[in-house]
């Protein structure tokens, strides 16, 4: 009695299998690489927003006053009044050497200049080499100054007196009301993760991709991978992608289960548009690695290629530089990244709550890349099958 024959597609599933089994460098691709990365990013950013920045108060006054803005900075939830120097060049030797990131000074006489109602200076000396934590602290000092200079403000209109809404009508004529929408604590988990975790996950999945195809070419064993799949580059591919696409999918549900479940993150929109769009850039990123492969036949210098490539998409992506501020070549170069479009998807969802129809058009962005790649499958099969692209580092 004659056994069936296996269907190719699970002959190349098994073969490729062993390989993993027996290769470290898939393991660590596939397993050890994107855990690290993950829960690094998970536990760097886990507190969600910037807390006790550490500042220098150099106070010349010595009053009451000055005593009391010092009390203010340090209760400011976003600094810690970590010296008091004796003066202001002490005071910068520690700025210069990272102790501090900035120093509020608050000179002499500034209690009598107030009380004679004349214009009393504090100056701010703040490290702008970092924009994000400068940023903060001038944000922070101007609010604490502000405050203490309305209080005593408002005390001066009592005692002229008006009563409590006269005074503060004096204080503050014109009123803003901040209402901040969709991220309301400046919560750098909610936007920095979403893009680091997923964009680690796609960099190991594009990686692992060109790793396993390029290693066929490499190895000379194409015509092995061809033998398997009875001759069909479709049934290679989806073969040897189908383990890498199944652990990935798993590392995408633990990145949502940390972002949701554990950092709280909002979901405003639908949570299935955010997992199928996931999984659609994932596998985009899987077959531009086969097509970068095919163009190349060169494994090393894909890995660069996709290396540089991904760590571009971050870039470009308007995560660190606002997209609206980008001069228009740069906006079109941007659009040359899948993670683009998955992060306008995920912020769409998540954050803002927008209509499906918009996460729809994303997705749609992102399948183009896939269709691109469709292009490098029959290139891919006459590299597997011409001994002359064999062996290329």
């Amino acid at each position: 009695m004659s056994i069936p024959k296996r269907h190719p597609i699970f002959m190349v599933m098994g073969r490729e299998a062993e390989r993993i089994k027996h290769n470290p460098a898939y393991r660590f691709l596939l397993f050890l690489g994107p855990l690290i990365g993950i829960f690094l990013l998970y536990f760097i950013f886990r507190q969600g927003v910037t807390r006790d920045l550490p500042i220098a108060v150099v106070d010349h006054d010595n009053s009451s006053l000055s005593i009391k803005l010092r009390n203010a900075l340090e209760a400011s939830p976003d600094l810690a009044v970590v010296a008091s120097p004796a003066d202001i060049f002490q005071a910068r030797e520690m700025l210069e050497s990272a102790q501090v990131d900035a120093i509020v000074l608050l000179p002499s006489g500034l209690e009598n200049k107030v009380y004679r109602e004349e214009e009393a200076v504090v100056p701010a000396y703040i490290n702008g080499t970092n924009v994000l934590t400068g940023g903060i602290i001038q944000r922070a000092v101007l609010k604490t100054v502000g405050t203490i200079s309305a209080g005593i403000q408002l005390k001066k209109q009592l005692l002229d007196e008006k009563n409590e809404a006269q005074a503060m009508a004096r204080v503050m004529p014109v009123e803003l009301r901040q209402h901040i929408l969709f991220n309301p604590y400046g919560n750098y988990n909610y936007f920095l993760n979403s893009a680091m975790m997923n964009i680690m996950l796609y960099l190991f999945a594009f990686l692992a991709s060109i790793y396993t195809f390029g290693n066929e070419l490499k190895r000379g064993t194409g015509r092995e991978l061809l033998e398997a799949s009875n001759s069909s580059v479709r049934l290679a591919i989806a073969g040897k992608m189908f383990p890498y696409t199944v652990i990935f999918t798993g590392f995408a549900m633990l990145i949502n289960v940390l972002l949701y479940e554990f950092g709280g993150m909002p979901m405003n929109g639908s949570f299935f548009l955010i997992l199928f769009g996931q999984l659609i850039t994932m596998l985009t990123y899987q077959l531009l690695g086969v097509w970068l492969v095919a163009l190349t036949y060169n494994l090393r210098l894909s890995l660069s290629i996709a290396s540089a490539y991904s760590m571009m998409a971050v870039t470009f992506s308007g995560l660190t530089f606002p997209f609206e501020g980008m001069p228009l070549v740069a906006r079109i170069f941007a659009a040359l990244f899948p993670f683009t479009c998955w992060e306008k998807l995920f912020i769409s969802q998540s954050l803002y709550g927008g209509p499906k129809s918009d996460a729809l058009i994303y997705i749609c962005y992102i399948l183009i890349f896939q269709l691109l790649a469709f292009t490098g499958f029959k290139l891919y099969k006459r590299r597997l099958g011409d001994e002359k692209y064999w062996g290329k580092a």
